[in-house]
C-alpha cells in the first residue's frame, strides 16, 4: 500500500508577521532607551545664581556697584573667563625662600608705598595642598593689613599705633564679626607661609567667606580633587580707590594650566561689603543700619 503524501502547509502571512517582529523589537528597544534616560538624565546647564558683568580694567570693576545682597557679593566677570596672557599661563613661581616667594608656587607683592597689599599669583596643585600643615587658631598679631587698625599710620614697612574695631554684626541667623584678616591666596593651598600681611586685607566676613572668596577657593580645591594631576594657575588682586586703606574689593582668576581652562575657568569680582553695614573705606569705621537685604 503506497504511503500518503503529507505536505508541509505555507504560511499565508510571512511578510506580516516579520513587518509585525520588527515593530515589536523596536518598542522594546524604546522602553528599555526611554527607561534608561530616566533613570540617568542627560547633564543640564545650571543657572548661576551669580550675576555676570562685562569689565575691562580695573577702573571698570571698581565702577561696579553691589546690590546690596549677600550673593550679590561675588559677580562673575567677562563671561566667567579667566583672561591671563599664553605667558602667564606658563608662569611657576620657583620658591627664593624668601617671605614673597617663600614657596615654589607662591608669589606675593611687597605693599605699596600707602602700606596696601597687592596682587598675589599662585600654581595650586595637590603636592603643595598635600604639604599644608593643620591652620593654627588665630592670626599672628604682627600681621596687620591696611585698614585693620583705625587711626594708625604706615611706617614704612609696617602699619603702627591706632586702636582695632570690630563689631559683632547680623549675618545669617546670627552674628559674627564684622572684620576678618582675610587671605588673598588660602591658607588650604600653601599653608603657614600665606599667614603674611603681604597675603592679608582687612574684609569683611562676607568677603571673605559668606560667601566671599570661600567660591572661587572650594572651586580650585574640587577641581584638584577630582583631577589630581592637574595644576590651577591663580590670581588674586585687590583694588583700591584712590588712597583708600580699604580695599573695595578682590579680583580672582583661576585657569587649569594643562588643559588650558577645560577643567575649571573662573574669573570672580569679589565686593568688601556686608549687608547691614555702610564702610568708610577711607578710616575703616563702619556705621550699622537697622536693616539687611
Amino acid at each position: 500500500m503506497a504511503r500518503k503524501r503529507t505536505t508541509r502547509r505555507q504560511n499565508p502571512y510571512p511578510k506580516q508577521q516579520l513587518i509585525g517582529s520588527v515593530i515589536l523589537l523596536l518598542l522594546i528597544g524604546f522602553y528599555l532607551w526611554q527607561n534608561n534616560q530616566t533613570q540617568h538624565p542627560a547633564p543640564t546647564t545650571q543657572q548661576s545664581k551669580y550675576a555676570t558683568v562685562s569689565a575691562p580694567d580695573n577702573q571698570a570693576l571698581l565702577n561696579l556697584q553691589w546690590d546690596g545682597t549677600l550673593d550679590g557679593d561675588l559677580v562673575h566677570v567677562n563671561q566667567n573667563k579667566a583672561t591671563f596672557t599664553p605667558a602667564e599661563m606658563q608662569e611657576t613661581f620657583p620658591s627664593h625662600g624668601s617671605k614673597l616667594r617663600p614657596v615654589d608656587g607662591l608669589s606675593l607683592s611687597p605693599l605699596d608705598a600707602l602700606g596696601r597689599t597687592q596682587q598675589a599669583n599662585f600654581l595650586a596643585s595637590r603636592d603643595a595642598i598635600n604639604k599644608v600643615t593643620p591652620r593654627p587658631d588665630t592670626i599672628d598679631y604682627q600681621v596687620r593689613p591696611s585698614g585693620w587698625f583705625i587711626n594708625d599710620r604706615f611706617d614704612g614697612t609696617k602699619w603702627v599705633g591706632g586702636y582695632h574695631s570690630n563689631p559683632n554684626v547680623k549675618l545669617g541667623k546670627g552674628k559674627q564679626a564684622l572684620w576678618n584678616k582675610s587671605h588673598l591666596v588660602g591658607y588650604q593651598f600653601f599653608g603657614i607661609p600665606t599667614m603674611v600681611t603681604e597675603n592679608m586685607i582687612a574684609g569683611t566676613r562676607v568677603q571673605n567667606a559668606y560667601p566671599g572668596q570661600l567660591v572661587p577657593e572650594d572651586d580650585i580645591r574640587q577641581a584638584i580633587n577630582q583631577h589630581p594631576n592637574i595644576t590651577i594657575r591663580g590670581q588674586v588682586t585687590p583694588l583700591y580707590v584712590g588712597t583708600e586703606r580699604i580695599a573695595r574689593g578682590v579680583h580672582y582668576m583661576a585657569k587649569s594650566v594643562q588643559d588650558n581652562g577645560k577643567t575649571l575657568n573662573l574669573n570672580y569680582w569679589i565686593f568688601n561689603v556686608q549687608p547691614g553695614i555702610t564702610i568708610d573705606y577711607q578710616t575703616g569705621k563702619v556705621t550699622i543700619q537697622n536693616h539687611v537685604k
